[in-house]
């Protein structure tokens, strides 16, 4: 059986013969940002929750606190969605209108960047001066190909500043809601252990559900989200402890 290797995992003809562009999830950017979300929401609220809790307090308190804990965060990551995609956007059309500005005014010295970066890529001769015509032949595919190939940027334009802030502050919300739910109808002690395994579990369903981008093991991927948020927890639960005396 024929293998062959693909970013470090060897793969055979019985994976390649059953390709299928199916597999490339459009909009996988909002799936990464939905599994952040609520992977960071968890591991958050089951810190402070745990760590309030080994302070020795009442199941009121601990409520209290974890929903601080949900509300401040949920905002926090909305907006550090919203922020941080919008600036990309930003930064991306600064260098676009850069470039456009570059193959304008000086259309020999970015005519010779593409050659550069395709000679680097093994073509050479006709073919060489075929491709190098085509690009040029017109000014947003030629700009299009200046930003992949020279600097490196992509833009997904399937994502919005507020699609991004809104996917990232809901999964966020969810998660955080996960460790502090039986608190609501059970005391600290008991509390504490119906936490702990309903934040792992979710912490695995979580871990595994990134594997649909990722293409990453799915047990692998969930326990080590579990390890994660159970170290987490673990050191702010030890903390509480220590601090309450």
């Amino acid at each position: 059986m024929a293998k062959w290797s693909w970013r470090g995992r060897i793969l055979s003809s019985k994976d390649t013969g059953s390709h299928t562009e199916a597999v490339h999830i459009p909009g996988g950017s909002i799936v990464r940002e939905l599994v952040f979300g609520a992977n960071d929401g968890l591991v958050a609220a089951f810190a402070v929750a745990s760590g309030v809790n080994g302070a020795g307090v009442q199941s009121k308190v601990i409520l209290i606190a974890g929903l601080a804990e949900l509300i401040g965060g949920t905002i926090s990551m909305a907006l550090g969605a919203y922020l941080s995609t919008k600036s990309q956007i930003e930064y991306y059309r600064g260098e676009m209108n850069r470039e456009g500005y570059e193959v304008d005014n000086f259309p020999e010295v970015e005519r010779q960047e593409i050659r550069e970066i395709y000679e680097a890529k093994g073509f050479k001769g006709e073919m060489l001066d075929r491709i190098i015509s085509h690009i040029t032949s017109d000014k947003d595919r030629w700009v299009d190909i200046m930003m992949q190939e020279e600097l490196g940027l992509s833009l997904d334009q399937t994502v919005s500043p507020m699609k991004s802030g809104i996917a990232t502050g809901g999964a966020y919300a969810f998660g955080a809601l996960m460790p502090i739910i039986p608190y609501l109808f059970m005391q600290p002690s008991t509390g504490l252990i119906a936490s702990a395994v309903l934040t792992l579990s979710v912490l695995f369903g979580v871990g595994a559900a990134k594997t649909v981008v990722t293409g990453k093991n799915t047990w692998r991927s969930g326990l080590e989200s579990m390890a994660i948020g159970g170290l987490a927890a673990a050191a702010t639960f030890i903390a509480g402890r220590l601090f309450a005396g």
